[in-house]
């Protein structure tokens, strides 16, 4: 077989990792949101319908849909519905598969990077932390960002067959736009001898307004949190917007359609204290910890400028112009710290503090993400001007940090207050 050797250094490194390992954070979360339940029963619709979407995914495998699993916004979901596949995002949060892709890649990148490659190898070696989403997929659609991601794109084929789709570094040039639509028909092309269905112009259209919609239902729901006090938890709001890349778009417009109704007419809450933005990272599922910290801290998380918040259904695709050409626009228009130079979300983030009324802005970086690290200072800057005060803070998915963070959580507070 010709994982054989590399499957033989995973079960030797799995079994070297604590037995509670994966527990640690689980039982964090359980004391946090004990201690702060929730009065919206609308969330349980998104703790039910994962289950619900796994079997459904499984099923159609049964039935020859190929499942095309991603890990960023930048590839464009409306082009794998239209070629009548579905699609999971295979992002890692957990910390328990990291020991498993150190195996092959280095300590010192991001835990999101080895995070994801670690659940990849542990799903096809047939290790014991099961992820369910890795044997469910075909194909990896994957996109040229940063340089870690770029490198281990390069070594994944030796498990899923993966496809890259590359980005232009300077978006704002005015070969770009010619550039990624030239990547995206490539990609459409590939999507359609993957599922021997035409991505026509009708379903690309479909597609787009179907993903227009939930991106119009997120900024209700986000605009929501705008009320003081909002809602809604922060912590609430993450953990639903990582079930957006699991669900399917018509299970996630159900949830966030009951969700935003029962918030209308939801009695007003009696949190109080300081508003609070965060900016940065992504947020994959499992990973919680700085937004559960600030919580238990007093601070009220009103808005978050990340792929797990504004940036991934900010902007919607223009529906009048050329489907593809729409698309190429709109993804081109996401502000990651990928790209170079990055005013606008610079902008965005100054927009938003002043949108939801910011008091302070948690500033989050994966340890290792150098762009969003050396980014922090134009944020910094930026902030600085509009008298808006920030806390930097960087981690990884280990717990062992959570006492230093919650000081300086609990100063900062005490500072914006």
């Amino acid at each position: 077989m010709k994982f054989n050797v590399r499957c033989h250094l995973l079960r030797s490194v799995m079994a070297t990792v604590p037995d509670t390992a994966p527990l640690n954070r689980s039982i964090i979360n359980m004391v946090i949101e004990n201690a702060m339940p929730s009065s919206l029963a609308s969330l349980d619709f998104f703790k039910d319908a994962y289950e619900l979407r796994i079997a459904r995914l499984k099923e159609e495998r049964v039935n020859g849909i190929k499942i095309v699993g991603t890990f960023c916004l930048y590839v464009p979901d409306e082009i794998i519905f239209a070629a009548g596949a579905d699609r999971i995002v295979l992002c890692g949060g957990r910390a328990d598969t990291i020991p498993v892709a150190e195996q092959s890649l280095p300590r010192n990148i991001c835990p999101l990077i080895k995070s994801s490659f670690g659940a990849v190898v542990d799903a096809c070696c047939e290790g014991n932390l099961a992820c369910p989403h890795v044997p469910l997929v075909d194909v990896v659609v994957a996109e040229a960002t940063c340089d870690g991601k770029k490198k281990m794109y390069e070594i994944l084929p030796d498990y899923l067959p993966t496809y890259v789709l590359d980005l232009p570094q300077k978006p704002e040039s005015p070969e770009a736009l010619n550039y990624f639509l030239s990547e995206l028909k490539k990609f459409g092309k590939f999507m359609e001898d993957l599922t021997g269905t035409i991505v026509s112009e009708d379903a690309l259209r479909r597609e787009i307004r179907s993903a227009n919609e939930t991106r119009r239902l997120l900024h209700r729901f986000f605009g929501m949190r705008k009320r003081d006090p909002p809602p809604i938890r922060g912590s609430e709001v993450l953990r639903v917007m990582q079930k957006q890349f699991f669900l399917s778009p018509d299970q996630f417009r159900q949830g966030i359609s009951r969700l935003c109704d029962e918030m209308e007419h939801a009695a007003p809450e009696t949190r109080t204290g300081p508003r609070i933005m965060i900016s940065g990272c992504p947020m994959a599922a499992g990973n919680t910890k700085v937004p559960d910290i600030i919580e238990q801290k007093g601070g009220v998380i009103v808005v978050e400028e990340s792929c797990t918040g504004t940036r991934s259904f900010w902007d919607l695709v223009d529906e009048d112009k050329d489907p593809l050409t729409a698309l190429a626009e709109r993804y081109l228009d996401i502000p990651c710290a990928c790209i170079t130079p990055n005013d606008q979300r610079i902008a965005r983030i100054v927009d938003l503090a002043k949108q939801y009324d910011v008091q302070g802005v948690v500033y989050y970086t994966l340890q290792f993400c150098h762009a969003y690290n050396i980014e922090r200072l134009r944020v910094q800057r930026a902030l600085k001007k509009e008298k808006i005060p920030m806390l930097a803070l960087e981690s990884d998915y280990g717990d062992s940090d959570i006492e230093q963070i919650g000081i300086r959580v609990d100063a900062f507070l005490e500072m914006i207050s």
